[in-house]
């Protein structure tokens, strides 16, 4: 399951990190904070790749992320 994780993950990372960043960046206003943030978040997916129940996509629920870690 890990390595299963670890390359899902970095999937993720190169189909959305991209986007993720530019909607931190829009909030935060701080290009090193934002990019803080965009490694954070998906840090955090990492950890709770568990709880990833697909009810939305990956892009959904990483976004859903990065807005807490912002909040």
């Amino acid at each position: 399951m890990s390595e299963y994780r670890k390359l899902e993950i970095a999937d993720w990372y190169d189909q959305h990190s991209k986007s993720i960043l530019s909607f931190i960046l829009l909030m935060v206003k701080d290009y090193q904070q934002a990019e803080d943030l965009t490694h954070d978040t998906f840090v955090k997916a990492y950890l709770y790749h568990n709880s990833f129940n697909q009810h939305s996509s990956e892009r959904t629920w990483l976004f859903s992320i990065c807005s807490q870690l912002n909040g």
